[in-house]
């Protein structure tokens, strides 16, 4: 591509003729092995949170005392180690799936791929604002936020979809498990305000 041909994602290609240009979906995107680099690398900041989490809440003994004595609907599981794995699951491939839409969207000269890591990029920084969070034990806060994580994770899926499809297939266990989160801690608020209440 030259100087004069017109700026596409790279999902598209250009086919040059001599009057005008036609502008096509590519089957595959042309991939590097800086795209492979770089995809690593964007999973390493979402497999990051998910580590963080975990450290805080198996190396601070008074949280994890404290998470034990709330009390959690029956359904709920009492495991911390077993939110802290799938979340470990649900998180990294995101950072894949916010490659794949950078790389295919045309990067941030686009509003659509800017939008959609716009709420990738609010949903990592609400994943990280869970932990103080936690720390202050506040429950009413902890779910109200956690409903902001689904919500934002169920719009970057969408967003990631209209993009690319494979990354926004790449994030609907995460805005799934996200729900399930958002949904527990709202029963677990409710149970414990109860509980003062009574």
């Amino acid at each position: 591509m030259n100087d004069a041909d017109p700026l596409v994602p790279s999902h598209l290609r250009i086919h040059r003729l001599p009057d005008h240009y036609v502008i096509v979906e590519s089957d595959m995107p042309f991939w590097t092995t800086q795209d492979t680099r770089n995809a690593l690398i964007s999973t390493m900041i979402p497999a990051a949170v998910a580590g963080s989490a975990f450290c805080m809440f198996t190396n601070d003994g008074e949280v994890t005392k404290w998470w034990s004595t709330v009390n959690k609907p029956k359904w709920a599981p009492t495991d911390v180690r077993l939110y802290s794995a799938v979340d470990l699951l649900t998180l990294s491939p995101l950072g894949y799936a916010s490659y794949l839409v950078f790389k295919n969207g045309g990067g941030f000269d686009y509003n659509d791929t800017r939008l959609a890591l716009g709420l990738y990029g609010l949903n990592l920084g609400l994943a990280v604002f869970t932990i103080p969070i936690i720390k202050k034990k506040q429950l009413g806060c902890l779910w109200k936020n956690t409903a902001l994580i689904h919500l934002t994770a169920a719009g970057a899926a969408y967003a990631f979809y209209k993009i690319d499809k494979t990354a926004g297939l790449l994030l609907i266990p995460y805005a799934l498990w996200t729900g399930f989160y958002a949904f527990l801690t709202y029963s677990i608020d409710k149970e414990n305000k109860a509980v003062k209440d009574f």
